[in-house]
């Protein structure tokens, strides 16, 4: 195994070995892995975060929580 394509394959963020890239974070715009965040699609829009980002930004994703 070429040293290079090992290090391409790696995550930058986690270091996770092979894991499928899902694109650039909308928040620190860094890459993100399936290990270590996720997409949100909202009015049409496709962004990845990852996790860490989201509960660090202020305008992240929250949940919605029922009352009865």
């Amino acid at each position: 195994m070429n040293e290079n394509s090992a290090i391409e394959r790696m995550c930058p963020y986690c270091g996770a070995n092979n894991s499928r890239r899902l694109g650039e974070c909308s928040v620190c715009h860094r890459f993100v892995c399936e290990k270590c965040g996720n997409v949100q699609i909202s009015h049409g829009e496709r962004h990845v975060t990852h996790q860490a980002c989201l509960h660090k930004h202020e305008g992240g994703f929250k949940m919605i929580k029922f009352v009865k």
